[in-house]
């Protein structure tokens, strides 16, 4: 399980681990009762241990129960949070900060619900709107116009990230700069001379010039 305080820019680490007892075929239900019962005794057992807590939950209570749904179902839970790749972003943060993350140890990784996702099938694909989304123009547009609680998907509503074209030369380059971003953060190693790269072919992309993108660039420092 990934939580936001374990997500920053480029970067994630995953230190919680979180039992997702959904059906497969439809994840956005639970496992009946009796087949989890049947199939996973030894994890029955082991929530049914806080059933009284679990009942209790705002989410179980509103969304889940009234349809008859057993107690360790989720709230929230469809095909996207299984998705091989996802980017993702903290809601509240005084900074827009996003990150790529696939499966950890042939695991997948489940963003918890402090967590924006945009669910990916291709890696490149999810390095390309990361890139665009990390990149000083975007994170100065979500500065701009979002309070430190509200950073939701609204965001794509407001920054346009055009579709990812695998021919694209300057598309693909993007994909490549963020994934040795991601590399560079988790071995610790400073990523600045890659961010300009991204910043210089997000303006490309969005026909800013080196001048605005400048002005851009030094308002975002001024608001920090």
């Amino acid at each position: 399980m990934l939580r936001g305080r374990d997500v920053k820019r480029w970067g994630s680490d995953q230190k919680a681990h979180i039992i997702v007892p959904q059906d497969p075929k439809q994840p956005s239900k639970g496992i009946a009762q009796t087949v989890f019962q049947s199939r996973f005794p030894k994890a029955f057992d082991y929530l049914s241990k806080f059933k009284q807590q679990l009942e209790t939950r705002s989410g179980y209570k509103k969304y889940l129960k009234p349809i008859g749904e057993p107690f360790s179902s989720l709230y929230n839970i469809g095909p996207y949070t299984f998705a091989p790749y996802k980017v993702v972003w903290k809601e509240q943060s005084s900074e827009f900060e996003c990150a790529v993350v696939s499966s950890l140890d042939g695991k997948v990784v489940i963003p918890d619900h402090k967590l924006m996702l945009v669910p990916f099938q291709q890696q490149d694909k999810a390095h390309y709107v990361c890139a665009l989304l990390g990149s000083s123009i975007a994170r100065f547009v979500v500065q701009a116009y979002t309070i430190s609680t509200q950073q939701s998907t609204h965001i794509l509503e407001n920054i346009k990230v055009p579709k990812f074209n695998p021919k694209d030369d300057t598309h693909k380059e993007l994909a490549r700069l963020t994934k040795q971003c991601h590399e560079r953060v988790a071995a610790g190693i400073s990523v600045v001379d890659l961010e300009e790269q991204i910043d210089e072919l997000a303006a490309k992309m969005w026909g800013l010039s080196k001048e605005e993108l400048k002005d851009i660039k030094d308002s975002l420092e001024e608001m920090k």
